[in-house]
């Protein structure tokens, strides 16, 4: 009875509502909530809760970067996400559930743009500084001349860096987790190392067009290679190029003879076949002084079935399947991969080069949201605020009943 009367204003929730109720809040006021408690820390930053966060998103977003601030379609089926980092305008990256690895000379960094978690790890003695200079606007060269690949064990939830060179034959994979290189056995024949790789479902995949025409397959948990067995017909560009769309591994592929129209092919990985999912008619519809030099890389599909895609002149597009009506929806968008907000927390280990979120900048999503700008009425009139739990139930109540 006297502990109640000295704390006469202090409410309990169990843990099972404190996690619904921080689903619902945006992402920076979710990062706010993880210094209320060491419950509620301990919440935000278990993998359920990143899952269940990443899994529930409902409006497709893009992560783009640059000085343009287009805000979106119009329709309500995209939002952008603009992010303040150089580094991904400068040199070929890679992405998987919205974190983005950057390779420089030297160094392997990954960043969480949703944390601001910046990391970087040395490449160790054995990584190749030599330059290679391509006139392609399609290649990808990452420094030393590495194939590269990022993407996530779906079993166990960990983050790897694999990369791959030939001459001499070097293979080394890094768990993000512990921050450690191990030699990987070599894949059966020599990867491209001119563009990008695939991660989905927990498979990293390489595309090979130039000697031979083959998907290379690793399972980031196995660690093993395999042949994928079905391939699609044979595309008609050296510049096609593989991409995670919609969680498929997908092809996409520009043809310029009879017609110029971008095709994209899609793998169903359990009946191990494909599938031509969209041909867009680019003639007379995208002005280019030199259309054999470009190459489109498809980036979301929308709830309503809407496809966006972009091109290498930083144009970003987006096709209505229904009407076949193709729109472009900004002439300078430097896009970057779509953008789920992802809240894992990237432990920093011995030899990691932590670098400060600011420096990079937090995500700046446009439009915000009205439970956005209620939070951010609240920052300002307190500063320094510690939101307790009894104070985000009333944030969320009020925008349930607001909205």
């Amino acid at each position: 009875m006297g502990q109640e009367e000295k704390n006469p204003n202090k409410s309990y929730i169990v843990a099972d509502v404190v996690e619904d109720i921080l689903l619902r809040l945006p992402l920076k006021s979710i990062l706010k909530c993880k210094t209320v408690s060491k419950q509620w820390k301990s919440i935000v930053e278990s993998k359920w809760f990143a899952e269940r966060r990443m899994s529930g998103q409902k409006i497709r977003k893009i992560l783009a970067t640059g000085e343009s601030r287009f805000k979106g379609d119009g329709d309500g089926e995209s939002e952008m996400v603009y992010l303040k980092c150089d580094d991904v305008t400068q040199q070929p990256f890679l992405t998987c559930d919205g974190l983005v690895c950057i390779p420089v000379p030297g160094w392997v960094n990954v960043l969480n743009p949703s944390t601001g978690q910046f990391l970087g790890f040395p490449c160790g003695p054995s990584h190749n500084d030599y330059t290679v200079v391509v006139t392609e606007v399609w290649c990808n060269i990452f420094p030393g001349y590495w194939a590269m690949g990022f993407g996530r064990d779906q079993v166990n939830g960990r983050y790897k860096v694999v990369r791959m060179s030939f001459d001499p034959n070097l293979c080394h994979i890094l768990d993000v987790n512990n921050g450690e290189w191990r030699k990987l056995s070599p894949p059966p024949y020599k990867i491209e190392a001119i563009r990008k790789s695939a991660c989905v479902n927990g498979s990293i995949y390489w595309l090979n067009l130039l000697l031979r025409y083959k998907i290379l397959a690793l399972d980031l948990h196995t660690e093993e290679f395999r042949n994928v067995q079905v391939l699609p017909p044979t595309l008609h560009m050296v510049s096609a190029q593989l991409v995670n769309l919609e969680d498929r591994l997908a092809i996409a592929d520009t043809c310029v003879s009879p017609e110029w129209k971008l095709e994209i092919w899609s793998m169903d990985a359990q009946e191990e076949s494909w599938s031509k999912t969209y041909s867009i008619s680019l003639s007379h519809r995208v002005v280019s002084e030199k259309w054999w030099k470009r190459w489109f890389t498809p980036v979301a599909v929308s709830k309503q079935g809407s496809l966006f895609f972009y091109d290498n002149e930083n144009r970003l597009f987006k096709y209505y399947p229904e009407t076949d009506f193709l729109r472009c929806l900004s002439l300078d968008a430097h896009v970057i991969c779509p953008y789920v907000e992802n809240l894992v927390s990237l432990p920093l280990q011995q030899g990691c080069l932590p670098t400060s979120g600011y420096r990079y900048g937090y995500v700046d999503q446009v439009p915000g949201s009205r439970i956005s700008a209620i939070v951010r009425g609240v920052e300002s009139q307190i500063p320094n605020i510690l939101l307790t739990s009894t104070l985000v139930s009333l944030i969320i109540f009020g925008y349930k009943y607001c909205t």
